[in-house]
């Protein structure tokens, strides 16, 4: 029985260290995607509009936020839900594409590694009830 507890415990220490090793992937993939460019904010996304122009309607697009957090255009002092992008293809527009595409990576990642961490909890837990068995078994064997 305490081979089998023994070749358990080993088990955990190999499956952590796993885990252990794909949290730190995640993390290092993270910073490649903040440190490779600008990133958008959490919840922002690229929206179309129209404008109806004296020569016809007009298609134009802007990052938008669930919250004001960019530099209004009328007034710098103070922030609006939009940064306005322009025309599909202008540099402000492809900019935004390629920020709001990181931030989906980020955002995914993150996901992926609370979903890491709620597995690491698991394993501990798991780690507690095989060392309680342990001493449990050891207690009835001096016992004996």
């Amino acid at each position: 029985m305490s081979n089998q507890l023994s070749h358990n415990q080993e088990d955990i220490i190999i499956r952590a260290d796993s885990l252990a090793a794909l949290m730190s992937n995640l993390e290092r993939e993270i910073k490649q995607i903040i440190d490779s460019g600008e990133v958008a904010p959490k919840d922002s996304w690229i929206m179309r509009y129209q404008v109806k122009g004296k020569y016809g309607i007009y298609w134009y697009y802007k990052l938008q936020s669930l919250n004001a957090i960019f530099p209004s255009q009328r007034d710098s002092s103070k922030l609006s839900k939009y940064k306005h992008l322009g025309k599909p293809g202008s540099p402000a527009y492809n900019d935004a594409a390629i920020a709001v595409t990181r931030r989906a990576k980020i955002d995914a990642l993150e996901r992926m590694k609370n979903s890491l961490k709620q597995g690491w909890i698991d394993l501990y837990e798991e780690k507690e009830r095989t060392e309680n068995k342990t001493n449990k078994h050891s207690r009835s064997k001096s016992a004996n």
